[in-house]
């Protein structure tokens, strides 16, 4: 459970959390503020506490918070704010060469990005705490399986182009097809479900040679940073087929 382990590395049990929510949930901004300060977001709340991620938000609604502040206070792990489950095994450091390592991705990505926004500042912390230790951990990234790394740009962006190396590589021709022409608007349950079947099982041979997957990634990079600098939220993965497929 990411939340205990958060716990762990602030130096609480997942019992004095439960008693301090239990003790203050008539007063919403002391959880609120005691939350965002230690990078405790509403997927550790709802593990904490046992309501649903969709209750802990409305929790916070109902006291007064709108949605942009929560998802930029309490929504702040740098990798993703969904839980994962079984894919968190895809989330992973890319250690390709060629067309595919970060070098050649970034070459292609970085000129898109710089044109409107800040590429290297993607790869930022999203909190000046968050690498005062010189390392983020599982907490601060929002992957359960994964230890401390060493708080640095290239640290997060080989995560994040090597989990999209994954994504890709665990999709087939058709299933990509399928996700592309979803209905926009249609039921995002079932659009959910669409994309973790698809993700949780990898095609029996690999579908893209490299140059195939580097456009594939540098194009979904492209998509995935510029919606990260005009979104609430902030992991450089939340908006991609990982974030959409869990809740």
């Amino acid at each position: 459970m990411l939340a205990e382990k958060r716990l762990t590395e602030l130096g609480f049990t997942l019992s004095q959390a439960i008693d301090f929510i239990n003790t203050n949930i008539n007063q919403p901004q002391i959880i609120f503020d005691v939350a965002s300060e230690h990078g405790v977001n509403t997927r550790m709340l709802s593990e904490i506490s046992g309501y649903s991620k969709d209750v802990v938000h409305e929790y916070f609604l109902n006291a007064g918070y709108d949605g942009a502040t929560i998802n930029t206070q309490l929504n702040t792990n740098l990798l993703v704010n969904s839980s994962l489950g079984s894919l968190e095994s895809l989330v992973a450091f890319n250690e390709r060469e060629g067309v595919l390592s970060n070098a050649s991705l970034r070459e292609v990505v970085k000129p898109a990005i710089d044109a409107n926004y800040d590429y290297d500042g993607t790869f930022g912390p999203a909190n000046l705490n968050q690498s005062d230790d010189g390392v983020y951990s599982s907490g601060e990234l929002g992957v359960e399986n994964l230890n401390d790394v060493l708080a640095t740009n290239d640290n997060l962006e080989s995560l994040f182009y090597g989990s999209l190396i994954n994504i890709f590589l665990a999709l087939d021709q058709t299933e990509l097809d399928q996700i592309n022409t979803f209905p926009a608007g249609d039921d995002p349950d079932e659009f959910q479900v669409l994309v973790l079947e698809a993700l949780s099982e990898s095609p029996a041979s690999v579908a893209w040679n490299d140059e195939q997957l580097a456009d594939l990634v540098t194009d979904e990079a492209i998509n995935l940073l510029e919606r990260y600098w005009v979104s609430d939220l902030i992991g450089v993965l939340d908006h991609s087929l990982l974030g959409l497929a869990s809740a």
